[in-house]
């Protein structure tokens, strides 16, 4: 009989990962410790992290809160949430200031009865943009049809779309085409040989491995890509190179 235990057979960096309690639910883990027992189970040695607060409470103390996990640990990148206002904008600012933005995430835009509409977040998206900052964004809390109005608009920001489930199936291969500059994490995209008619249409370069944790397990989407016959290049871009290519920059494709 098959073994049932699991582990990465690669390098891992989970592009999509959230620390600290929201406002209506406890997470399973109190500490970094916690997590990265959690991590270590599924042999992810990296992880992007983002506070829970700051998703659909409040950006500014959610980034604060983000700080306590970060400092001093090699296993956690930070990823900063973002809204609208101008005092959030001014924080990102300040933080990329002293160097320490790589990637911003969009707060939910559908808990805060914000829509995603350019006139609302021009000033966020012009700025990432000019300062080449990756921006993700949840497929399971905005609308696409607003996602796509509004960043088709932005042709030269490069996006990181997480959350992709199987219900996507019809939107996501055309938002890779609208929009030559997004990416997309696999966290529940599970539909049968999907990714393998995405990535030859579009190659290897613009998909990552996330899991979405804890909203979601973290080993689930770990599994399924190391047996979609992936070679060991392409299989070591989708766990990390391709994250670790877009934290540094180099997101671009056309």
């Amino acid at each position: 009989m098959a073994s049932l235990n699991f582990k990465a057979t690669v390098p891992v960096f989970d592009a999509n990962v959230g620390v600290g309690h929201r406002y209506n639910q406890l997470a399973p883990f109190e500490d970094p410790a916690g997590l990265q027992e959690e991590m270590q189970r599924h042999g992810v040695e990296r992880a992007l992290i983002y506070h829970a607060m700051g998703e659909n409470i409040s950006c500014i103390t959610g980034n604060e809160e983000l700080l306590k996990w970060v400092d001093n640990n090699d296993a956690f990148t930070p990823q900063w949430i973002a809204s609208s206002t101008a005092d959030s904008i001014a924080q990102l600012q300040d933080l990329h200031a002293d160097g320490r933005v790589q990637s911003v995430r969009l707060f939910n835009t559908e808990v805060m009865n914000v829509p995603f509409a350019d006139w609302i977040f021009g000033d966020l998206l012009e700025w990432l943009s000019a300062e080449n900052i990756p921006l993700w964004v949840s497929f399971a809390d905005t609308p696409a049809t607003e996602l796509m109005d509004t960043l088709r608009r932005f042709a030269d920001l490069t996006i990181v779309f997480v959350g992709s489930h199987y219900s996507h199936s019809l939107v996501v291969q055309p938002f890779l085409r609208h929009l030559p500059n997004a990416h997309m994490e696999v966290s529940r995209f599970e539909n049968v040989d999907a990714l393998q008619r995405l990535k030859q249409e579009f190659g290897s370069e613009r998909f990552l491995y996330g899991s979405f944790y804890p909203r979601w397990a973290m080993g689930p989407a770990l599994f399924y890509i190391h047996h979609i016959g992936l070679s060991e290049a392409e299989l070591t871009a989708y766990c990390a190179g391709n994250l670790e290519r877009i934290l540094q920059g180099s997101g671009r494709h056309d």
